[in-house]
């Protein structure tokens, strides 16, 4: 806990009194990591969830951004004593940011991100499942902490996020639509950097 604190003070000790500027280049990446274990009797299942969204943007000024992001996720099942299995999806797709300056130090933003999905499934015993593919839609909140030089760092904690997906099954096309919320959980972390631009007269 110590340790973690110390790093908090270091870290607004460093902050400077920038903001994005307006005509720069947003680079960021976002990362998001999970663990679950469940016990039934003497079986103990575990899994993890890792994620990855690195993105590219235009800052218009202190306050929009728009650019285009890629996302990996991937969801690892092991069973007890049994072998692990993977299920990857893959995300591309534009995003449209907004940013709320608290303090020269502090801002808000939310970000709506759009795009293409697939999702490719593990085989199991030989039987291979065909991929699943779509449009996903999410809305998420986040805190920035500007660092040093148009550094930031960025932590999320949650998003609404809205799926559309199809699956073509032994010739017969299946589709599902899927609506959720997650704020609360599903907190992940990132850093930023803006690049160049203009200050704001």
């Amino acid at each position: 806990m110590k340790k973690v604190i110390l790093a908090a003070l270091i870290l607004l000790s460093l902050a400077k009194t920038t903001n994005a500027q307006q005509g720069s280049i947003l680079l960021y990446g976002n990362l998001g990591f999970s663990s679950t274990s469940s016990t039934e009797g003497s079986n103990t299942t575990k899994g993890t969830n890792f994620s990855i969204m690195p993105g590219v943007g235009y800052q218009f000024n202190d306050k929009w951004t728009t650019g285009l992001n890629i996302g990996i996720i991937s969801n690892s099942t092991t069973p007890n004593g049994g072998t692990s299995s993977t299920t990857s999806t893959f995300n591309i797709g534009p995003f449209l940011r907004y940013t709320k300056p608290l303090s020269n130090i502090f801002s808000v933003y939310g970000q709506l991100d759009l795009g293409y999905t697939s999702t490719s499934y593990p085989t199991v015993d030989g039987v291979s499942t065909p991929s699943l593919s779509g449009f996903a839609a999410s809305v998420w909140p986040a805190i920035a902490i500007n660092v040093n030089n148009g550094f930031a760092l960025n932590f999320a904690f949650g998003a609404i996020s809205y799926s559309s997906n199809s699956q073509t099954v032994s010739g017969t096309k299946n589709s599902s639509n899927s609506f959720g919320i997650s704020f609360g959980s599903g907190a992940s972390f990132g850093v930023s950097k803006n690049f160049g631009g203009s200050s704001k007269k």
